[in-house]
């Protein structure tokens, strides 16, 4: 991912830091650990989603 990338990421999540730091400064290793920690949350919120969910009977369609 590219810098700018990582920067809009944290800018369009749910995080605080952008309230608290300017995120042109930080580091390489600082935005690395920033989108990982908000990766792992979607993970975890799609984990708890998913786990929630009403098992239907499979079902096809023949197009």
């Amino acid at each position: 991912m590219s810098r700018a990338y990582k920067i809009a990421l944290i800018l369009k999540s749910r995080n605080s830091l952008p309230v608290y730091k300017d995120l042109s400064k930080l580091s390489d290793r600082e935005l690395d650990e920033q989108v990982s920690a908000i990766v792992r949350r979607m993970r975890a919120n799609e984990a708890h989603v998913i786990a929630r969910m009403v098992l239907r009977q499979p079902t096809f369609s023949m197009n």
